[in-house]
């Protein structure tokens, strides 16, 4: 029996691949949560985060993906540490409607927040900080999309943006002793749409999104040492828009070249109608996939970027975090069920004195006829 349900899009992360970068701004960007996009150099406009990419979708779709990751710090060449951690990455669905509409719905993860960083010693003194960061913003999405002539599709989402982080900030004694712990609690809550558009042929597709300025509104808590009177505030952040746009040419009938460039004018942001210290951002990515035989591609991608905040270092003063991506990815089939898709990135990140190497493996197992059947390119 044929049953027409909703397409699935299931995205839980496993190891977050955490940068010690995090606790600056309101973290790390997150640009991709899919395996396939991310073995490409992650372009936003060619990944599902575009509601316009949905062309085609004449069935059930259901996938399901984990992102594994690890990241080494080292400090002027001398300091040097591991650090990983867990947490649930995203959730997508949608379903075909009569004339050529889908309905979209999902959560995915906008920043990571997730850090782990030890400080020398405090002047004057044998102790040490040791601040813990564990949570994220994320969005809850419901958008529309329409498909035209099977070659162009408009769609627009709707995103509540929601989530939170919790700081731990220990002071260690020079014998590992814990003497004391401050917790800052910081809450953020706002609302937004992303609008995007693509046209696709059989050997060029292009493809754009835009947001506009974001809101977020904040809610601070400070416990001190475990004090009866914690302090509270509430603050707003304003992110100006944002724009994505993405190409793809199969230049030859195995090959496939694609580009992408995000751009963030955050140097405009504001915090309580104050100027921030954020950076305007513009992303570039770049891959290539070549299908070694039928249903086994090799992807490899590009990234470059400057992050929108700086680090959180004094010492390491303000020069910008650099960031280059190298990103690898395939696909394998699994008989009578559908395919693994797999999207590994590693990170060289600078800021100052401090360099970070970062690693991520994402994993998307996809299972339905409707995956069986789309064409090796981006035709979701």
């Amino acid at each position: 029996m044929n049953i027409r349900v909703l397409l699935l899009v299931l995205t839980t992360g496993l190891v977050s691949g955490q940068s010690f970068l995090n606790m600056r701004g309101l973290g790390e960007a997150v640009w991709s949560n899919d395996a396939r996009s991310i073995g490409l150099g992650a372009t936003t406009a060619l990944s599902v985060a575009n509601p316009g990419m949905l062309v085609n979708l004449p069935k059930t779709l259901v996938s399901a993906s984990g992102l594994a990751g690890a990241v080494l710090g080292v400090d002027s060449g001398v300091a040097s540490r591991v650090v990983g951690g867990i947490r649930p990455a995203s959730l997508f669905a949608a379903a075909p409607l009569p004339l050529q509409a889908r309905l979209l719905v999902g959560i995915d993860s906008r920043f990571n927040q997730d850090f782990d960083v030890w400080s020398e010693s405090l002047p004057g003194s044998d102790y040490r900080r040791h601040i813990v960061g564990r949570g994220g913003i994320y969005n809850l999405r419901a958008g529309l999309a329409l498909s035209a002539f099977g070659r162009a599709g408009v769609g627009l989402t709707i995103c509540r943006i929601l989530g939170g982080s919790r700081e731990h900030w220990q002071f260690v004694s020079g014998a590992g002793t814990y003497v004391a712990t401050d917790t800052v609690e910081v809450d953020y809550s706002g609302t937004t749409v992303i609008a995007g558009s693509s046209v696709q042929f059989p050997r060029f597709r292009l493809a754009a999104t835009y947001e506009p300025e974001l809101v977020l509104d904040a809610q601070r808590l400070l416990r001190v040492h475990g004090a009866v009177r914690d302090s509270l505030r509430h603050y707003r952040i304003v992110l100006p828009h944002g724009i994505g746009l993405g190409m793809s040419a199969g230049l030859f009938p195995r090959l496939e070249l694609s580009a992408g460039l995000d751009l963030r004018p955050w140097g405009g942001s504001t915090i309580e109608a104050q100027p921030s210290s954020y950076r305007d951002v513009a992303r570039l990515s770049a891959g290539a996939e070549y299908e070694l035989a039928e249903g086994h591609p090799l992807r490899l991608g590009y990234s470059h970027q400057n992050w929108y905040c700086g680090p959180a270092q004094p010492e390491l003063g303000a020069a910008p975090i650099v960031e280059h991506g190298f990103h690898l990815g395939t696909s394998i089939p699994v008989p009578k069920f559908g395919s693994l898709d797999l999207g590994g990135v590693l990170f060289l990140r600078r800021a100052g004195s401090l360099n970070e190497l970062a690693s991520q493996l994402t994993l998307t197992l996809a299972y339905g006829e409707a995956w069986a059947r789309r064409t090796r390119r981006w035709g979701y």
